[in-house]
């Protein structure tokens, strides 16, 4: 197994910025995603889906989510794309990505909104630190399509 962290993919191009253990909020469950940025297309890597239930939940899906996003961040989109769970979303255009850091009570927040889609992720840990994140997405975005706070 590869010791690659998340973070700036090595070796890639077109460049890729993985992020991990991010999660939407349906009605009835968590669905955690492993995400790809790349200049053009965020791939949307599906690490599993646990129910709001707290007799449903699944203890250590955040391990396991950067267990899956590590096996794939290195992947051609081709192969990615070939999991029918995993989907891309195309940022061409003018993306708006928006970050908002979490605080003891409230998890960390990542919006990503283009033309089609507009998609919302939380973080597991309230006290994860996308400043790298912000930064790389600044400059491969424009610093008018991001903001941190």
């Amino acid at each position: 197994m590869s010791d690659l962290d998340p973070g700036r993919v090595p070796d890639r191009e077109p460049p890729r910025w993985w992020e991990s253990q991010w999660y939407q909020i349906s009605p009835r469950s968590f669905r955690h995603y492993e995400l790809l940025f790349e200049p053009d297309r965020l791939l949307l890597v599906f690490a599993g889906e646990s129910y709001k239930s707290f007799l449903l939940r699944q203890d250590g899906r955040e391990r396991r989510a950067t267990e899956i996003g590590r096996e794939h961040a290195t992947r051609s989109r081709s192969v990615v794309l070939a999991d029918e769970h995993n989907r891309s979303v195309s940022l061409s255009g003018a993306p708006a990505i928006r970050i908002k850091e979490g605080s003891w009570i409230r998890k960390p927040k990542l919006s990503v909104e283009t033309t089609e889609d507009h998609l919302e992720f939380y973080h597991f840990s309230r006290t994860y630190d996308a400043s790298d994140f912000a930064e790389w997405a600044s400059e491969t975005y424009g610093e008018s399509a991001v903001r941190y706070s």
